[in-house]
């Protein structure tokens, strides 16, 4: 039939080829698998996050331990301001490490990945130049879908990057933090 070949649908292009044609290349999956462990480490859960059971143990303790040294002072040297001194003393240095943030209890980070649509990439943060590039590339291979990954720690968002996903191949477009773009394609 001289229309067949009118009916025959367009073979999807490889992501290398459309890669090759825009020049670009991605940040390999080691600098990112790199990047994931060092953040996880970096904003590791607090050693007082590991022991919660401690916590209270060791403020309750301390008051415990105030009241105690102003008994011994009182009794050592009765009619004395001491003890009342000794008190205020072991308070203030508890108020301190409070204040300091040595019982600060932070929970780990955890990498969270989700779909993104290439017109939302602004909004959601993604730097202006692996946008652009996201969205090249979208237009270049219609199957294509963007996943934003996110180091999330107690609803902050730490450290995002851009995955492209073609089929059963995946490329990161960028890694960055905050307005400093760490790694880009």
């Amino acid at each position: 039939m001289p229309f067949d070949a009118l009916l025959v649908p367009v073979r999807p292009r490889p992501l290398a080829t459309v890669l090759e044609e825009h020049g670009v290349e991605p940040v390999s999956l080691e600098v990112l698998a790199a990047h994931k462990r060092a953040q996880l480490e970096r904003f590791a859960p607090s050693f007082w996050h590991h022991h919660q059971t401690w916590l209270p143990v060791g403020l309750v303790g301390s008051v415990g331990c105030m009241a105690a040294s102003g008994g011994i002072a009182n009794n050592l040297m009765p009619g004395s301001l001491l003890s009342s001194w000794l008190s205020l003393g072991w308070l203030g240095v508890l108020g301190l490490l409070v204040l300091f943030g040595v019982f600060r209890v932070t929970a780990g980070a955890s990498w969270l990945e989700r779909r993104v649509a290439p017109e939302l990439l602004g909004q959601v943060g993604v730097p202006t130049d692996i946008a652009r590039l996201a969205r090249v590339l979208c237009r270049n291979l219609p199957d294509a879908t963007l996943i934003l990954g996110e180091l999330v720690q107690e609803e902050v968002v730490l450290d995002p990057y851009l995955l492209l996903q073609c089929e059963d191949e995946q490329i990161c477009l960028g890694i960055w933090d905050g307005a400093t773009i760490l790694a880009a394609a």
